[in-house]
């Protein structure tokens, strides 16, 4: 029976600190132990998984998800606490898994097999099916060093997809090339973790975690916060992103843009909490889409939210510029020039003044 647990596991690191440096949980990472010079990755880590069970690990970035893979993996033991697998475990946590430039990638395909634990017997039997997968043709028997990035994407992931999984770690930010092989091989992995008895993804995508996924953990400094069902905590996280992106986190404002997005794509109306933050990143990608403007000041409105004067100037100049004869909007940049100009950016305030001034005022 395929099984997989943790029992109180920290990974911690040594590391040499400079003298002085206080101990300090960092907004991203673990925490940094100044006493005993370590950084802790991961702490006090329990859970069992079993046949059947599909487990997401969220969490901001730095929080502990890529280290819990290679934890269970067995690449990072753990310094304290116990780990128990019963199966054979296989991970894909990027698309060129140790290749060997100089080999030719028919080398690289037979010694990655032999370290994936296939016999020499399953590798010849699957040698022709994965070079008909890679579509690398005679390439297959040159050096791996004059591929394109392109190519090694192609071979590392026919390769890695080639095993039978028992227990699957999955690393869902790996790319999977251009975008006819990237069609072929989401196919690929989508068996492959049809035939896992138990995976373990990480990743950023709701959609993605929803789907698959029957429970998740939310990690936060390398501890698991939340352990439950997979729908409420994609609802705990979705409130931390919002609550990270109104104190102006960088990273928590790209998530937000990447959770409302991933929303709208799948015909879902994100919550207007969520789209204002989402928006916010946006706009600071494209700070010239009125369309854009119009509707960040849509969704305040929408939320009670006062418009500052500068959100609703930054919106008129972008529509005025695209539209000059709104004379409705002219009007109310007028309003606000006269009644809140101290409250505008020098540089903001004489656009307005311009846009004013060419409608003949």
């Amino acid at each position: 029976m395929t099984r997989l647990s943790l029992e109180n596991a920290w990974v911690e690191f040594p590391v040499n600190l400079r003298r002085g440096l206080r101990s300090v949980m960092s907004r991203t990472g673990g925490a940094i132990d100044t006493e005993r010079s370590v950084v802790t990755a991961l702490r006090e880590i329990s859970f069992e998984l079993r046949e059947g069970d599909r487990l997401g690990l969220m969490g901001h970035n730095g929080a502990g998800k890529s280290t819990m893979l290679r934890l269970l993996s067995g690449a990072y033991p753990p310094t304290r606490g116990r780990i128990t697998s019963v199966g054979r475990i296989s991970t894909l946590f990027n698309t060129t898994p140790g290749l060997n430039p100089d080999g030719t990638g028919r080398e690289n395909l037979y010694s990655f097999g032999l370290h994936m634990g296939l016999s020499r017997r399953k590798i010849l039997a699957k040698m022709e099916e994965i070079i008909d997968f890679a579509e690398l043709g005679d390439y297959i028997d040159l050096p791996v060093r004059i591929y394109s990035s392109g190519m090694m994407t192609r071979l590392g992931f026919s390769i890695a997809t080639a095993v039978e999984p028992e227990i699957l770690l999955l690393d869902e930010g790996l790319a999977t090339g251009d975008a006819q092989f990237a069609q072929k091989a989401q196919k690929k992995l989508n068996d492959l973790i049809e035939r896992s008895s138990i995976l373990v993804i990480a990743s950023h995508s709701e959609a993605l975690l929803a789907s698959m996924c029957n429970r998740c953990l939310l990690l936060e400094h390398g501890r698991v916060v939340s352990d439950g069902p997979a729908q409420t905590l994609l609802e705990t996280y979705r409130a931390s992103v919002i609550e990270a992106a109104q104190a102006d986190d960088a990273a928590s404002l790209h998530r937000a843009y990447v959770l409302a997005t991933e929303m709208a794509r799948r015909g879902e109306r994100p919550p207007l909490e969520l789209e204002e933050q989402g928006l916010r990143y946006a706009l600071t990608i494209a700070p010239d889409d009125a369309g854009m403007w119009q509707r960040y000041v849509s969704v305040l409105a929408a939320q009670k939210k006062p418009v500052p004067p500068q959100i609703e100037t930054r919106m008129i100049l972008n529509v005025l510029a695209n539209d000059p004869s709104r004379t409705d909007l002219t009007d109310r940049l007028r309003i606000i020039l006269a009644g809140n100009s101290g409250e505008l950016p020098d540089e903001l305030r004489e656009r307005a003044a311009s846009a004013v001034e060419l409608t003949g005022v």
